[in-house]
This record gives structure tokens, sequence and C-alpha cells, in this order.
């Protein structure tokens, strides 16, 4: 056999270099991912240059920690039974002390119905003394309702409290304890000076206190046996100005912070904290998912000079008394500045009966310019100048009207804590897919018409969307049928077929139109 050795060769030359490029490029990626790892290890190991500021960091933390979890208190409550009570699994907790944490409270989960005899309800939350000689803060919906209170400090101290004031409107409220020893009182700082993204702290009792059948009370639901130690979590200010709707219709919960700082079930009532330990908000509630729980989005009553007055009015057992015009208004949006030719102001919706508004002059579709000489550019601005004017005052009022300056003068009256929404009987949805309400009688006189409903919401896809009828419209005529009222609404509208044809008469704005539904599907 004839063996060519200098092709031979010439092969193995020709695949002996990439071999060996490849070899060199193996040994090259490995030593640098090892010099790399060993660059990495000695740079984890190696403190950071500011070390300094997260000591600091860490360290004022500690302090604002130490300084206020002395005065932060577990409260226990206890009211009589009622027919609507609820049992849950772990707790007898009434509907009353689910308002602000929804179902399950104070913890996620189905509740069982009562069986036999119903012991008195319990609840919990945390509070935090704000004056030596007992005087502890809270929320309204913690102690509003109960029968009887029952305080516990971190040491283990127990005292029977009394609730000395109570104010729905701000859900704060105060409670008074006697004890032998002066109390560690946490200070109040002022709210209007924080800034979203700023630093804070919310110390309270998260889930409250585990009880049992036989012992009752055994302490926080994460501590031994008659030991109640808050938490405390950290976060920032994510929002400031929120809005929750009360349980009173159309007197929401004002100016509002929204915090990070992980509240729960349990932590309300508690403090939130600044950088300087001072007090800028009581944890009031929590926006959660539908298996509960926090999800970092939490509700504080801001602490600043308007809470301080009713803090005060509420430690002396004062009623806490605010200023009321008996007006609905809304934000005045794009829409309204270019049909109102308005720049600023609130838009009032409707001016209710026999209040100061009415007999002060103020209309319906009036634009507030000012109130007591100062300008009005939101609703909350608008509400709280209101709010917080003595009742009895006479302030001057300037609105647009027609497009024209108007100047009024208004007394104000004393708030009710009544709805300060006005209730027509309404009808819901319906066959025609319109929820409707009788028309004051005032605007249905400067209608020129004997009465009517008016249009609060359609029904997306009805058969009255689909025939073009909008929200505000007002119907006065179906079908040839004066419609005066709800009750003649419901009534035209009861008698109709399926197949009828249906012809609306209403208004829009300043012009009649008619809507027109071929044939009525049910």
């Amino acid at each position: 056999m004839y063996v060519n050795k200098s092709n031979s060769g010439r092969s193995y030359a020709k695949f002996a270099w990439p071999v060996g490029f490849l070899l060199i490029l193996v040994i090259g990626i490995a030593a640098a991912t090892w010099t790399g790892r060993t660059s990495q290890t000695a740079a984890e190991a190696a403190p950071p240059a500011d070390l300094a500021v997260l000591e600091a960091l860490q360290a004022g933390l500690n302090w604002m920690a130490d300084e206020v979890k002395p005065a932060v208190v577990f409260i226990e409550v206890e009211q009589s039974a009622r027919k609507d009570d609820v049992v849950t699994e772990e707790y007898d907790i009434p509907e009353r002390f689910r308002d602000f944490f929804g179902p399950g409270f104070p913890f996620p989960g189905p509740g069982r119905p009562p069986s036999g005899p119903q012991e008195p309800a319990m609840g919990q939350g945390s509070g935090v003394v704000i004056d030596p000689e007992g005087y502890i803060l809270t929320n309204n919906h913690v102690v509003g309702s109960a029968d009887k209170v029952t305080v516990h400090f971190p040491d283990g101290e127990a005292h029977p409290a009394e609730v000395v004031g109570a104010d729905a409107l701000s859900d704060l409220a105060v409670i008074k304890i006697e004890s032998d020893r002066k109390l560690k009182a946490a200070k109040l700082g002022n709210a209007d000076l924080s800034k979203v993204g700023s630093w804070v702290m919310a110390i309270g009792y998260p889930f409250g206190a585990a009880r049992s059948s036989t012992s009752g009370i055994v302490g926080g639901r994460f501590d031994s046996a008659l030991r109640f130690e808050p938490t405390v979590t950290v976060g920032v200010i994510s929002a400031k100005d929120r809005q929750l709707q009360s349980d009173i219709p159309g007197r929401p919960y004002r100016d509002l912070i929204q915090t990070d700082a992980p509240i729960n079930p349990g932590s309300s009532g508690g403090p939130l904290v600044n950088i300087k330990a001072e007090v800028v908000g009581i944890n009031q509630a929590i926006f959660t998912s539908p298996i509960g729980g926090n999800i970092g989005v939490g509700f504080a009553v801001p602490i600043d000079e308007n809470t301080k007055s009713v803090i005060e009015a509420l430690k002396g057992g004062e009623p806490v008394v605010r200023g009321q015009l008996g007006v609905l208004v809304s934000p005045l949006t794009p829409t309204l500045k270019s049909v109102y030719e308005a720049e600023h102001g609130v838009f009032v919706e409707e001016v209710l009966p026999d209040t100061a508004a009415s007999r002060g002059g103020l209309q319906a579709e009036d634009v507030i310019l000012r109130y007591g000489g100062e300008k009005m550019t939101s609703v909350d601005q608008f509400v709280n100048a209101v709010l917080h004017t003595r009742p009895g005052k006479t302030v001057a009022v300037d609105v647009l009207r027609d497009g024209e300056a108007v100047s009024l003068e208004v007394t104000v009256e004393t708030l009710s804590l009544e709805p300060v929404e006005s209730k027509p009987k309404r009808a819901e949805g319906g066959r025609l897919g319109l929820t409707v309400e009788t028309v004051p009688a005032d605007r249905a006189k400067e209608m020129g018409i004997a009465g009517g409903v008016l249009v609060r919401a359609v029904s997306p896809g009805g058969q009255g969307a689909r025939a073009g009828m909008q929200s505000g419209d007002v119907i006065f005529r179906i079908n040839r049928q004066e419609i005066t009222d709800v009750a003649a609404y419901q009534s035209v509208v009861g008698e109709l077929k399926k197949g009828d044809a249906v012809v609306i008469r209403a208004w829009r704005g300043d012009r009649k139109f008619t809507a027109q539904i071929e044939r009525l599907e049910e």
C-alpha cells in the first residue's frame, strides 16, 4: 500500500491549528471567569465605602421605633351581641368592625354562622398615647360603638378605658385610662410638612391577639401569653390628599395619607411616624386583594392643624363643630370649564332645599370662584374651607352664573351628619337599561315641565343605550304618556310588552330630542 506521507502531514496540520485555537479560547474563558468570580467575591466581601451612611440610616430607624413603641398600645373592645353580628373562624366580629378591612377581618377566610346563644362580639385594634395623663388616640371605627374597652401596654400592664370622644367624620377617637404612673406619650407632628416620598414607620398590632375559649386573651398574635409587642413596618408616603368612602353617604374621608408601609388588620388606630419620631397619621385602612392581607396600599388619617383641633375637642369630651352650606359640588373639569367659561372653581351640582346655600342664593350650575375671599381650585379645598368655618358666620361667596360674576353672602350653618346626598326614589336598570330618579321640583320648573325622571346611569349594550340615551337626559314622555316621576316611569315601562315599539321624549341640555326603540327585546 502506498501512503503519501506529505499529504497526511498536511492534513494533520490543517486540523491542528483550529483545535489549538479552540483550546486556547476555552482556557482564556475559564481564566476570565475565574478571575471575574474572584473579583466578585472580593467585591462582595469588601464593605462599601459609604457603610457609615447605611449605619446611620439603620440607627435612625432603630431610634424611631424605640421612641414611639412604648406609647403604642393594643386595644381590645367588646360589644354586646346583636342580630346582625357575624362570626369568623377565630373571632366574633360584628360587621361594624369590618368596614375598613373587608370580609374576614381580622383574618382572611370564610366565616361561619353563629349557633346557639351569642357571646359579646370582640374587636381589636391599636392606639397611641398622646398625653402622659392617660389620653390615647385611635380610630373611631375601632372604639366608637364599643361597650367595653381594655388597653394593653407592651410591658403587660392592662387598664380599662373610657371613650371620652369619638368623631365619625374624621374617624378619630380619644380614650382615657387611669394609671398610677406617668405614661410615655408620642409627639404629634404636622402631616402638611411631609412630602410624597418621605420615609415613615407604621406601628401597631397586626392581626391583633390570639384568644382562647378557656383563658380569654393570651397576648399578641406573635407573642407569648400576656405579652404585647407592637410591630414596626417601614415605607414612604406614597401619595397625599387621598379619599375613601365613609359610612356617611356624601361625606367621604378626605386628605388621607397613602403609604406603602405595611398596615394589616389590627394595626388600625396605630401611629404613622416620620423620621423625627413624630406622629403624622393614624393608620386607618388598607386596600386589599380578594384573599385579604396587605398589598402595599394603606391609608392614614393625617395629623395636621385641623385634626389637632378635633383631637383637643375629643379630649375635652366636646362635640366637634363644623360648618355646612348644603350644596353638592363636583370638580371643574375641562369640559365644564369650556361650557361655563370658568378658569377655576368648583361646580354646583345641586343646592339642597332649606339650607344655608338655598337661603343665601346659590343655584345649581353656579361655579364657585371664591369662598371667604379665597380662590377655590378643588372640591377638597372648598369642602375643608366650609367645614372649618364657624357656624353662624356670614361668608362672601363669589360665583360665576351664566357667564356673569355674582357676589353672595351666605350664613354658614352647623354641620349635620345626616347624608348630604338628596335621596329621590330611584329605579335601577330595568327593561330599558336605564337607572332613573325623579327630577327635583325646582329643576323641573326651570325646564318648564310638570316633572320627569333624570337618567343617572345607562347600562352598556342595553336598549336605552343603543337608542342613544345618555346619563343626564331628562325623560318627560314615553309612548305619548307623561312621565312625571319614578312611579310614573315604572308604571309605563312595566306595561310595555316584548316586541313593542318605544318612543322616548327627553331633554338634553337646552333641547328636546326623540329616542326610538324599534322592538322591545324583553
